[in-house]
């Protein structure tokens, strides 16, 4: 667990430090496009960021996990497991958005991607608050069944840490998403002529 954590606090540090650009920064003019387009960006970013570290997690634990015996080979196994998962995700999502066109969407249709994409996030955090605690539960487990004491801690902690990097991953996203995209949503709905009807609420 010890040697993923220079690697969680430098991803922490830098996407922290986007989410405080993004909060203290004026919004400036924009217009449908590029509020449409920077959503798709963003929303292709997440998936390629969540793929890369994947891949990096796989190719780490792949070789160690033949290398170690014990708590820590089962640790690694593990967090090959996740990040089969992980990568799968990434790519269907990116692969989604191989049917979005910023170009053609109304405004209507990209407020309600915006905030889709936001509640998207919430919930995702939420689960991973679940995968911290079940993982801490399961290594937890380790002195009730001491002949599989080496994988319950292994798989467990394994599981908690994950669990961390996601949850730290989609709250940041979260903020970054709300406070750069809502007060343009503000901006482009005020503009809009009345009969557009978009009446989605910011959370």
């Amino acid at each position: 667990m010890s040697r993923f954590r220079p690697v969680l606090y430098a991803l922490g540090a830098v996407l922290f430090g986007h989410a405080g650009k993004a909060q203290s920064a004026s919004p400036p003019p924009v217009d449908r496009l590029q509020f449409s387009q920077q959503r798709y960006n963003h929303t292709r970013t997440l998936g390629l960021s969540l793929g890369s570290y994947a891949l990096a997690n796989m190719a780490v634990s792949g070789i160690a996990a033949g290398q170690t015996t014990g708590e820590a080979h089962y640790f690694h196994q593990m967090n090959l497991y996740w990040n089969a998962v992980n990568l799968g995700i990434a790519g269907f999502g990116l692969l989604g958005l191989r049917k979005q066109n910023p170009e053609t969407e109304s405004l209507a249709d990209a407020v309600q991607k915006h905030q889709a994409i936001k509640k998207t996030l919430l919930v995702n955090a939420g689960l991973d608050v679940v995968y911290v605690a079940g993982g801490l539960i399961l290594a937890g487990q380790a002195n009730a069944h001491p002949d599989q004491a080496d994988k319950l801690r292994g798989y467990g902690k394994a599981v908690a840490v994950q669990g961390a990097f996601l949850l730290a991953f989609d709250l940041v996203n979260y903020l970054i998403f709300k406070h750069r995209g809502d007060p343009q949503q503000i901006q482009l709905t005020a503009q809009a002529p009345l009969g557009l009807g978009v009446r989605i609420p910011i959370r």
